[in-house]
């Protein structure tokens, strides 16, 4: 990778009347040419606001952003001429009346190219999202993937020095979101270009970045929002545990006291179609009853797996064990894991008094 394309110091954000119901800040970010970063969290967590920021179209309220060793904001022209270079693309982006090729051309136009190479460029980034020869068609009556594909066709006829993403493959089925990842990944590690996109999608943030950043209510955190619980601890001294709901327990060794933030790895989760005949029940603390209601292959072997019952989880599974065991979407089942496998990440004293 080459320099820094930003540098981020003590920069915050709030939405007026400030301070607002939501603030931004961070202490230090750094970004480097060719870097793809993914901004991991919750809705409400801060990554489109970060987005905005990194696009220039919102200023810090404090602290100072430099983009390519300068700050933009401090020169006239400075932000207009950074956001030519740092493209952000949104999750419901707009489309252009009239053709796909006009869409994905209208940037270069813009930028005054030459109209073979206009036309070389558009048919370039059409291919790479899988429109090629469909130039011609009007964009009018396009599903949502397709538009979301015209879009990230247009912002790649660019080849700006900066992409923003937020949620680029949301509105995409597993396959073709795998291979608009693969599409991503060259854009960073063989053009040179900088990406930063948004997901809710740990998986997909751990195939992709070279980085994540955690963001939870606009502050930057040690640890994923994926199976990511709170509460106060009991213990008898060789085990202790939480109960993010009443009597719903999560249990992990050691003694520990006073009110944790745990995580369990998703990759650490066993599934069991529950009532399934002969089948012995798990055993142990940790075990859940749940229904599947979400799959989504993660790659050609994995699949991210969501069971919402008293608490949510996120499973990643191979496939052949999902198939093995008869586990679809909605199917019940028991969840598992082991203690050990339950992480303690942020540890606060018990309350005195």
């Amino acid at each position: 990778m080459g320099g820094l394309v930003y540098r981020l110091e003590r920069v915050a954000y709030a939405y007026p009347p400030a301070p607002g119901p939501f603030s931004l800040e961070l202490e230090a970010l750094t970004v480097a040419e060719g870097e793809v970063l993914a901004l991991v969290g919750p809705n409400g967590a801060g990554k489109t606001t970060l987005l905005m920021l990194l696009a220039f179209l919102l200023r810090p309220a404090r602290g100072r952003l430099d983009f390519l060793g300068r700050d933009p904001w401090a020169a006239t022209d400075g932000a207009a001429e950074a956001r030519r270079r740092a493209v952000l693309l949104t999750h419901h982006p707009y489309l252009f009346k009239g053709t796909i090729a006009d869409n994905v051309a209208f940037g270069l136009k813009l930028r005054k190219l030459p109209e073979a190479e206009t036309r070389a460029r558009a048919a370039a980034a059409l291919a790479l999202v899988e429109l090629d020869g469909r130039g011609g068609r009007s964009v009018s009556g396009l599903s949502a993937g397709q538009a979301q594909r015209v879009a990230i066709a247009r912002a790649l006829a660019l080849r700006p020095r900066v992409l923003l993403l937020d949620e680029p493959t949301a509105n995409l089925d597993a396959a073709l979101g795998l291979r608009m990842e693969a599409v991503l990944r060259e854009a960073g590690h063989d053009w040179g270009t900088t990406v930063v996109f948004s997901t809710h999608n740990f998986s997909q943030a751990s195939r992709l970045a070279d980085a994540i950043l955690y963001l939870s209510e606009g502050r930057r955190v040690e640890f994923s929002h994926e199976n990511c619980f709170s509460g106060t601890t009991a213990t008898d001294g060789r085990t202790s545990w939480i109960e993010p709901k009443p009597g719903v327990r999560i249990v992990f060794p050691g003694e520990t006291r006073g009110h944790v933030t745990c995580v369990i790895d998703p990759s650490a989760i066993r599934l069991v179609a529950a009532g399934e005949k002969g089948a012995a029940p798990p055993s142990g603390p940790n075990v859940f009853r749940g229904r599947v209601s979400r799959m989504e292959t993660t790659d050609a072997a994995t699949a991210l797996v969501r069971v919402s019952g008293d608490l949510v989880f996120r499973a990643t599974v191979p496939v052949g064990e999902l198939e093995a065991g008869g586990i679809s979407l909605s199917r019940e089942v028991l969840l598992t894991f082991e203690p050990r496998s339950v992480k303690v990440v942020g540890e606060r004293p018990a309350e005195v008094g």
